[in-house]
């Protein structure tokens, strides 16, 4: 009947080093994620902050610092899970970006001697 009554103390409570674990493993699980589906190299930005937050983390639990890992281990999670999404669903709307900087060849130059000005150019401040 102790045990029982501790036990459910300690659920009642939310041991901090207990919570924190369980943050570092979701953590570490959607950290796997971003990694299956290829987010650093899709998602680089989103993927080194998962990254860099939870190595952080692990850091501070092994402190003891069971509130920073949690907090840390928190914004791993959602840095992580942002990156899988941006892997799997953004690479298409970052290749296009990517596309669009780089200027095309189609554009045709005028004819040398030619003083016609383009249409693009003839406005009123005298380009």
């Amino acid at each position: 009947m102790r045990a029982l009554t501790l036990f459910l103390l300690f659920l009642t409570t939310g041991c901090t080093a207990g919570r924190a674990t369980y943050y570092l493993i979701d953590a570490d699980r959607a950290y796997q994620d971003a990694v299956e589906a290829s987010a650093e190299e899709k998602a680089v930005y989103e993927f080194t902050m998962a990254w860099m937050y939870r190595d952080k983390a692990w850091e501070e639990w092994g402190y003891s610092d069971y509130e920073a890992a949690e907090k840390l281990s928190i914004l791993a999670a959602e840095y992580a899970r942002q990156a899988e999404k941006v892997a799997i669903y953004g690479a298409e709307e970052r290749e296009l970006i990517d596309e669009l900087e780089v200027v095309p060849d189609q554009i045709e130059a005028a004819p040398e001697g030619s003083d016609e000005i383009p249409d693009y150019l003839d406005d009123e401040e005298g380009y």
